[in-house]
């Protein structure tokens, strides 16, 4: 082990230095506590053997010193003369680790360093097991991280929010707003939005992730697709043998399904005016009757309505009571459609695709650049239903290493234009110099142009010759224009 010995006197310095090399220690000496301090800046020691009674700096406050000092530990141990008993003993009540009595017994000094040396081989053990514990631990930390995410995937697939995610500021608001009506039991919730925006997907987070029971019933109905003779039995249930064709052992309704759930009423703006007048009545007083029952029965869930109708124009042409429109224009979300939220449109894009590839057990790789302004720049009517409605078209073909423009069921604004471009074996007309129609307005001469390059390039496989041969260009001229293209 390396020790300083800090004694003023010259002899005690030159005998303990000697001694403590045969036993086999590197030995460094110096004459008091201020010139201990400055060996120790200079070096590592790992045991300091010092007086107490020294002139500048004493032992005691040398001790004070070096467990004022955050650094490796020095094990501390004092030579008191017969009087300096009260102060060793408080020495070692401040840190040192044992004190020996003058004149130094050289067993008593080696039974104290194999003290030390048995110690800090006790430490060194210990240091490892807690490091190799550590490890082990940070492993099955994080295999059971990556279980918990596994069984989170597995639940949120469950539960239909497998296709939950958010790439956007506007999306994030959102669902934090939907997190605050969320926790409020009693709030009735109107989620506004474009058609395939994801309003169902809204209201299944609304659900578990903010009702105090996230295992209570969700209940999905669809008010355009009953029909609304059926409305009020279908939501509120009817007794056995209420009217012709009821079933004869009566049934509960989606009301009483949802118990102390949700019940998501998809399309509200499809109802018609008695069906309204009747959900309003559930609104008001939580209250209801089944189709030919008597027994009242209580409102336990929570109602989300969704539509993507503009409501308040609906109340203004009478097809929308006024007063059902104030009961659930309480608390409103609304899903912005794809178009205006495009920073998600690419990660969207590339996960669906991912997972649409995945079901069929082939791989996705990425978009060329193309592939991306192209995806980028359309204007996505259906918003996100159409777009992975396009993944899972596009996964039908692959696996894919890179997606180009080309390989996508669609090419822009050539979604609409493409039919009247193609040569038809019916009815279609053929592109050509006959006479056709002009639209109305902005019209894209730069894309015409592009699109009918790039269908004479892959009607030619991609044959530059071919190509320039059937488009009346020189290669050089094709090339040049490929090449400003883009990314085919």
């Amino acid at each position: 082990m390396k020790i300083l010995v800090v004694d003023d006197e010259p002899d005690v310095r030159s005998v303990l230095g000697k001694i403590l090399s045969k036993f086999g220690h590197q030995v460094k000496t110096v004459a008091d506590g201020c010139d201990a301090l400055d060996a120790l800046h200079a070096e590592n020691f790992e045991i300091v053997i010092t007086d107490i009674r020294m002139p500048r700096l004493d032992g005691l406050e040398l001790l004070k010193r070096l467990k004022e000092v955050e650094r490796s530990p020095v094990d501390v141990i004092l030579i008191t003369a017969h009087g300096d008993m009260d102060n060793a003993i408080a020495a070692m009540r401040s840190g040192a680790f044992d004190y020996l009595r003058k004149p130094i017994n050289l067993e008593e000094l080696e039974i104290t360093l194999e003290r030390i040396a048995g110690f800090r081989n006790l430490i060194t053990k210990f240091n490892r097991l807690k490091e190799n514990f550590d490890q082990h631990l940070a492993a099955k930390t994080s295999a059971l991280h990556l279980e918990v995410e596994r069984l989170r995937h597995l639940y949120l697939e469950e539960v239909g929010l497998g296709e939950l995610e958010i790439y956007s500021d506007a999306m994030r608001n959102v669902f934090r707003l939907a997190e605050k009506y969320g926790s409020e039991p009693d709030l009735n919730v109107l989620i506004l939005g474009e058609s395939g925006t994801g309003k169902e997907l809204l209201a299944r987070y609304l659900h578990y992730f903010g009702s105090a029971d996230p295992l209570s019933p969700f209940i999905p109905v669809n008010c355009g697709a009953i029909s609304p003779e059926l409305f009020e039995s279908e939501i509120f249930g009817h007794e056995p043998g209420a009217f012709t064709g009821a079933n004869p052992s009566g049934y509960r309704g989606k009301v009483s399904a949802a118990e102390t759930g949700t019940l998501f009423l998809d399309e509200i703006g499809e109802m018609s005016e008695a069906n309204q007048v009747k959900l309003l009545r559930i609104l008001d007083g939580k209250k209801f009757y089944r189709v030919g029952g008597n027994t009242e029965f209580t409102v336990k869930a929570r109602i989300v309505c969704a539509t993507n109708k503009n409501l308040e124009r609906e109340v203004q042409e009478g097809r929308f009571r006024l007063d059902l429109f104030y009961r659930i224009n309480t608390a409103v979300l609304y899903i912005p459609p794809l178009r205006e939220r495009r920073e998600e449109i690419l990660p969207l894009a590339t996960r669906l695709a991912r997972r649409a590839a995945a079901k069929r057990g082939h791989n996705f790789g990425r978009f060329s650049p193309g592939a991306e302004k192209l995806l980028l720049n359309h204007q996505w009517p259906g918003n996100v239903r159409q777009l992975k409605n396009l993944m899972d078209r596009l996964a039908l073909f692959g696996p894919w290493e890179v997606v180009r423009a080309s390989d996508i069921p669609f090419s822009g604004q050539a979604e609409v234009r493409r039919e009247p471009l193609i040569a038809s074996k019916t009815s279609k007309p053929v592109l050509g110099l006959d006479e056709f129609a002009m639209p109305e307005e902005n019209l894209n001469l730069d894309g015409l142009t592009k699109e009918i390059i790039i269908r004479a390039y892959e009607k030619h496989n991609r044959n530059i010759s071919k190509t320039a041969r059937y488009l009346g260009l020189t290669r050089r001229v094709l090339q040049t224009r490929l090449k400003n293209l883009g990314d085919l």
